[in-house]
């Protein structure tokens, strides 16, 4: 089959990739209507027989390790690795706040790391004494830093104080991908404890998780791999379940080895101690059946392959346009590619992308000049998947092009759409 024909099918089984050019995965995938209807199901099976039945417990914890599975099977990592939490944020900080923590500890991050989790690091350090080191990923001048000066600015940190690098495998922001490999390798040959937020990578790339191996992966359901908000993987690394690197703080009943009865209880020896509790089983359901159809009926190395192809055809195209800034090097953006545009603030390029073309894109945040960081003004996301077509990369271009030959005030307007009454 080809690409065309292949696209075409997987599109017809996503209805709202029909309904517009869907660019924002890196906030909410498009939904596949099989997950819509594995949902349903376990919907209507509560609605009629309840949700209380004695079985009920068990059935949660079967559809847990069932998505347990599929996420591994996407990862390419062992079951006793794996599992799931409420978010990438949770299942970062829940193993986080387990280390142990001294006051002049330093934890090493990045500025375009995601809000929620800087802003908890900045509670622990205010709680406990801990020193949060921030780098930029851009120069004084605001230019996207190589991967070497990434690396380069790393490697003097590994060393004491430095107990934990904290870094995504993509930033949410610039769409850049970070040197993992390089980052990961040199921290653990330091002893440093690591952390990777997957959740711009996980189902966008294909990287072999268990020979990068951090200590801890967190990625979400509903961005690239196509589930359910709320839901969410973890990935330990064996070296850190046996170091106990990250002691649970707090455990639901799918953490236990049988229930705390005696008012101790114990952790269960694999990944599933940092499991919580009040997870909803057509989420279990709708979630497992999303990784799962992009895994076996859409092909994760096919899809990531053409998602990468788009993005890059999509930068190549406006990179050299005048007043355009692109906020990821060549050859350094995974499936999100941000831009700026001259004149034009990034709400209203959403704006004229929704009313001329019906696209979905979003508005990244500025970064405040801070502790002698340079700050960053906000950008238009695009955020390419395998369902995106060859045409739709061509329009988005065509429309940035046509933006930024003007300024708001010259543009010219659409045209009005007149609705006509019989």
């Amino acid at each position: 089959m080809s690409d065309e024909a292949k696209v075409a099918e997987l599109r017809a089984l996503m209805p709202s990739t029909q309904a517009s050019i869907y660019l924002n995965a890196g906030s909410n995938g498009p939904l596949p209507a099989e997950v819509d209807a594995a949902m349903r199901a376990v919907h209507e099976q509560e609605l009629q027989t309840g949700r209380a039945t004695e079985h009920a417990m068990e059935d949660v914890e079967e559809r847990a390790n069932e998505l347990r599975g599929v996420f591994a099977g996407i990862l390419a990592t062992d079951l006793d690795l794996v599992a799931i939490g409420h978010s990438t944020t949770e299942s970062i900080l829940r193993p986080i706040l387990g280390m142990e923590w001294r006051s002049g500890d330093r934890i090493v991050t990045f500025d375009e790391e995601y809000p929620a989790i800087r802003g908890s690091l900045a509670a622990l350090a205010a709680r406990s004494g801990v020193a949060v080191h921030t780098l930029s990923l851009c120069d004084a001048a605001g230019r996207p830093l190589g991967d070497d000066e990434i690396v380069a600015s790393v490697l003097p940190l590994l060393d004491a104080p430095t107990k934990l690098l904290l870094l995504s495998r993509v930033s949410w922001i610039s769409g850049r991908r970070l040197p993992v490999a390089a980052l990961l390798a040199a921290a653990r040959a330091a002893g440093v404890t690591t952390v990777l937020d997957g959740a711009q990578g996980v189902g966008a790339l294909r990287d072999e998780i268990d020979r990068l191996d951090p200590d801890l992966l967190a990625f979400p359901s509903q961005k690239w791999l196509l589930g359910v908000e709320g839901l969410a993987g973890i990935r330990v690394s064996r070296a850190a379940l046996a170091a106990e690197t990250f002691r649970p703080i707090i455990g639901g009943f799918l953490a236990f080895d049988g229930q705390p009865l005696n008012g101790v209880g114990t952790f269960r020896a694999d990944a599933r101690r940092y499991q919580m509790s009040g997870f909803s089983r057509p989420a279990l359901a709708g979630a497992a059946r999303a990784a799962g159809w992009l895994s076996m009926q859409v092909g994760l190395p096919w899809a990531t392959e053409r998602a990468a192809r788009l993005a890059a055809d999509f930068h190549a195209a406006v990179r050299d346009l005048p007043g355009v800034e692109m906020l990821a090097p060549v050859g350094g953006h995974a499936t999100i590619v941000s831009l700026r545009v001259a004149s034009w603030k990034p709400e209203q390029l959403v704006e004229e992308l929704s009313r001329r073309a019906f696209a979905i894109t979003r508005r990244v945040p500025s970064l405040p000049q801070l502790d002698g960081r340079p700050g960053s003004a906000a950008a238009l996301r695009t955020s390419w998947g395998f369902w995106n077509t060859e045409t739709e990369v061509a329009r988005i271009a065509e429309l940035i092009a046509l933006i930024a030959a003007h300024t708001p005030e010259s543009l010219p307007k659409r045209p009005t759409i007149e609705i006509l009454h019989g």
